[in-house]
């Protein structure tokens, strides 16, 4: 079809023109407190360093909150030897109070409106801590910033609050606290997780961030699994395994080691193994694997890749359709009767609604398994899920790049792929302002090679009964069954 005018996104309230922010001297004196206490903590960073690995240089992440955006900080930001600039988090629904509010039409605070702001992260050493205090000392006592820096007056004026990252934002809202405390209460041996790293710009800085990791891991008597490293969307993580009593310590159940969810290098604890998929009795067709249909003597090479579980070669419907494609020998692991997920969808992309009657594609499809039946489970079938002792961004980032690419000596196997199916639910990574390394590794895959992934939206594992009478749904508007469905969930 031709291209259309897109729709222009409803302008939000809260935009820098109609906020109100505190005065001169109310933002001295709200942030004067939190600059000392800023302070204080590199202080005490800087003798933990010193004490736990001579020689290493103490830092530590900055979060500044804004109410509003700061055009262009990222300039201000370089502008200051030793500050590093991570990352920017646009923020929604800031609740209103007495200093930051939407002003009605008689100056006074609106409680119905509330704020957008910024989330910004920076990387500070000791002497950039210094300059900032020094422009912040400047800001407050009405002295001119230096040429360069003037964007750092629009951040006092701006700010909500500054703080060094912490232990809370390492943890809460990954989900990998749930993940400890299951396993712990199985008494799991050992306990995998993931670490994802501030990404540094610098090879060396990398190499740096990881052996500190590495060093602490291996104080807690753990192991370092694999790195994984994509500069093209900043990702650097590691795969760890900690004994039982290293995590019964990070979960506060026992001991008080918590150097490594107090490293300065970590940017999130998450679960391993949370990409999975279930596929229940009740949601599997009368028929679905009976009828054999009569496959052309030439099938076109495949356009549509698969990344799912390994399905049913020999499916009467997937015979001598499917390129299965297993380079991690997934297959030794997969019994036929749980490999549901897998045949589920290599089914709906070759021949779409069964009770349709259409014509089955005319091509192959291309098939790698990246989920197996999860090994911790003795429920019968399994749940397929990704492995844990793989990283799920590198494990998808190899799967697409073999498309395309030489790997060993060998050519790329499915090049002229053009879409790929990813069926899967990440519970634990919901969409909440910032995106997810693997949504990052998805848009820059999708521009790199040319493709388009059609992704399911769907991680709550749990069926959705709606409280509407069967049939009523087809009368109801898109924003009413919305509703319905939020206020199942």
């Amino acid at each position: 079809p031709s291209p259309s005018e897109p729709g222009r996104r409803p302008k939000k309230s809260g935009g820098p023109g109609n906020i109100h922010l505190p005065s001169h001297g109310r933002q001295i004196e709200r942030l004067t407190p939190r600059l000392t206490a800023l302070q204080q903590a590199f202080d005490a960073r800087r003798a933990r360093v010193q004490t736990e690995a001579a020689g290493l240089t103490p830092e530590e992440v900055i979060v500044l909150e804004t109410a509003g955006p700061v055009d262009d900080f990222i300039v201000a930001v370089r502008g200051i030897p030793g500050l590093e600039w991570l990352g920017e988090i646009e923020e929604e629904d800031i609740p209103p109070d007495d200093d930051f509010f939407v002003p009605a039409s008689d100056g006074t605070a609106r409680t119905d409106k509330n704020l957008r702001g910024r989330v910004f992260l920076v990387f500070s050493n000791q002497q950039a801590l210094r300059q900032m205090l020094s422009l912040w000392d400047a800001w407050q006592n009405g002295r001119p910033l230096p040429h360069g820096l003037g964007k750092w007056a629009d951040v006092f004026s701006k700010l909500r609050d500054v703080r060094p990252w912490g232990v809370r934002d390492r943890l809460e809202d990954t989900g990998v606290l749930d993940d400890w405390q299951d396993r712990v209460e199985h008494a799991q041996e050992t306990i995998p997780c993931e670490i994802e790293m501030w990404f540094r710009r610098s090879v060396q800085r990398r190499q740096d961030a990881r052996r500190r990791v590495a060093a602490i891991v291996d104080g807690l008597q753990g192991r370092v699994l694999h790195e994984a490293v994509i500069p093209d969307i900043c990702y650097h993580a590691l795969l760890v395994r900690l004994p039982l009593a290293a995590v019964q310590d990070l979960t506060g159940q026992a001991g008080h080691d918590m150097s490594l969810v107090q490293c300065e290098q970590i940017q999130f604890f998450r679960a391993t193994g949370q990409m999975a998929v279930v596929v229940s009795d009740g949601n599997r067709s009368p028929d679905a694997g009976a009828v054999a249909r009569t496959v052309p003597a030439q099938l076109g090479e495949p356009v549509v890749a698969l990344l799912d579980g390994l399905p049913l070669q020999n499916h009467g419907r997937l015979a001598d359709r499917l390129i299965v494609d297993d380079p991690d020998g997934y297959e030794q692991q997969y019994p036929a009767n749980e490999r549901r997920h897998g045949t589920t969808m290599a089914s709906l992309i070759l021949h779409g609604d069964l009770n349709a009657g259409a014509s089955p594609l005319n091509r192959r499809l291309y098939v790698r398994p990246i989920l197996r039946p999860d090994p911790r489970t003795w429920i019968t079938p399994r749940p397929e899920t990704a492995p844990e002792d793989q990283l799920v961004v590198d494990l998808v980032h190899r799967a697409v790049r073999r498309l395309f690419e030489e790997e060993g000596g060998e050519p790329a196997v499915a090049p002229q792929v053009s879409v790929v199916n990813l069926s899967i639910g990440i519970r634990d990574r919901l969409f909440d302002g910032a995106l997810s390394p693997l949504a990052r590794l998805l848009d820059w895959l999708a521009w790199k090679y040319r493709l388009l992934f059609i992704v399911s939206a769907g991680n709550h594992p749990q069926e959705i009964e709606l409280n509407v009478p069967r049939g009523q749904p087809s009368r109801m508007s898109a924003q009413e069954i919305q509703a319905h469905v939020v206020q199942a969930i």
